[in-house]
């Protein structure tokens, strides 16, 4: 692939206008499933997640061939436990401030760190002052926290050579 197409794929106001026009496409696709409630919750608290989520995307896609398989397995391991707020009661966790969390500290685009910061503040703010969950969002962020923090460790490595040292 030549440089000039990759170069525009990823640029940022590319990623940043797809990001946009996902969340479009999930509000209408909302707006036609859900109402009420329902609706309110899609639109409030979903919507707004898609952006960084897409943003990241577009950053993992960037790093095929160049990072360690062992960071994609981490990426799919928080995305899915993320994920699995949506489908299951997992208790004590905050799919949100996990995946949000991982993705404003995890190596990435100033796209995806921003709007995960703009969105984390939602979240924060309808956890804590609006739900009351005192819980949910603390263990998230400390789970979300942890793994970036192993990832940077492990991009710093290899790019030491593969060794560890503590400077």
């Amino acid at each position: 692939m030549n440089n000039l197409a990759t170069s525009l794929r990823f640029h940022p106001i590319t990623v940043l206008g797809i990001s946009l026009g996902g969340a479009l496409v999930y509000t209408v696709w909302a707006l036609n499933r859900f109402s009420g409630a329902g609706l309110r919750s899609q639109l409030f608290y979903v919507v707004p997640i898609v952006v960084p989520f897409i943003a990241f995307l577009f950053d993992r896609a960037g790093e095929l061939g160049e990072a360690r398989p062992i960071a994609f397995v981490i990426d799919a391991l928080v995305v899915g436990l993320a994920m699995m707020r949506v489908v299951s009661t997992l208790p004590f966790i905050s799919g949100h401030a996990l995946f949000l969390v991982y993705a404003i500290f995890r190596p990435g685009s100033l796209v995806t760190r921003i709007s995960a910061a703009v969105v984390m503040l939602e979240v924060v703010y309808l956890k804590f002052f609006v739900w009351h969950d005192f819980v949910t969002p603390v263990t998230g962020t400390a789970l979300g926290l942890t793994t970036a923090l192993i990832v940077q460790r492990l991009n710093n490595t290899e790019q030491r050579g593969g060794k560890f040292s503590i400077e």
